[in-house]
């Protein structure tokens, strides 16, 4: 089962915030891939149940061009200023029950402008820093994933759209948090609502290619993160109560 025992403790807090909160419009966009409909569909099931408002955006993978050249297609075609969030999602998670009741609410009280969900424990993911931490309903950062399951503000969008059009995709997340920061907004990760990565990063494309890819984008934006700074909490996420957040603050 998705939910388990580490939400237990956190459940009737994040309950009560969630069927409080207001309604948002979320509009849910992926990258068609040839032969897995199917698995797109189970995915897009997954965050037709909720509360909010959900429009899909799915577009055809174009051959030659990376995961965000297609996202930006997708994008192209709708009116963004109308979402409240947008969230960009891969076709090979497994999402918890209800997720955007709880996801969507945990992101604006922690006021994250970019932000994706924990993985769980067996979950593949490219760093342990965004495995679920226990005892934390949530966590702002300095970092956080462009994949495999990423939301983004509509204040965050007014200024990363268009997405950077790389073939592999790889450290756009690192120029969407630093361009977050220049804007004075948080990110982070919502440890409440962990999903699950069905396979590993870099499965099916060339991973020297897309580092080489990566290290030269980071050098035109003159970019050069410090893994130690980046994959940090500044603020763990403890309890809500009575409208109170009860905060860790991380030195």
């Amino acid at each position: 089962m998705l939910f388990d025992i580490h939400n237990t403790k956190f459940a009737r807090q994040v309950r009560r915030i969630a069927t409080r909160h207001p309604i948002r419009k979320v509009l849910v966009t992926s990258v068609q891939v040839p032969r897995r409909g199917r698995k797109l569909d189970k995915v897009f099931s997954r965050f037709m149940n909720t509360r909010h408002t959900v429009d899909f955006a799915p577009v055809r993978m174009a051959r030659g061009r990376g995961k965000f050249s297609n996202i930006n297609t997708a994008l192209s075609k709708v009116n963004l200023p109308d979402y409240d969030w947008v969230v960009v999602t891969d076709d090979d998670v497994n999402l918890p029950p209800r997720f955007l009741d709880m996801f969507i609410p945990l992101c604006e009280i922690m006021d994250l402008k970019i932000s994706q969900p924990a993985h769980r424990y067996h979950s593949y993911t490219s760093f342990t820093f965004n495995y679920r931490k226990w005892n934390s309903i949530g966590r702002v950062t300095r970092y956080v994933e462009d994949g495999p399951v990423t939301a983004f503000h509509r204040d965050a969008m007014a200024y990363l759209f268009p997405f950077p059009e790389l073939r592999w995709a790889w450290a756009t997340d690192i120029a969407f948090c630093d361009e977050a920061r220049r804007n004075h907004h948080n990110v982070g990760i919502v440890d409440y609502t962990a999903i699950e990565h069905l396979k590993p990063a870099g499965h099916d494309y060339p991973v020297r290619e897309a580092t080489a890819e990566a290290r030269a984008f980071l050098s035109r934006r003159s970019l050069q993160p410090d893994r130690q700074d980046l994959f940090r909490d500044t603020e763990i996420l403890r309890h809500i109560g009575n409208g109170c957040l009860t905060y860790d603050v991380m030195m």
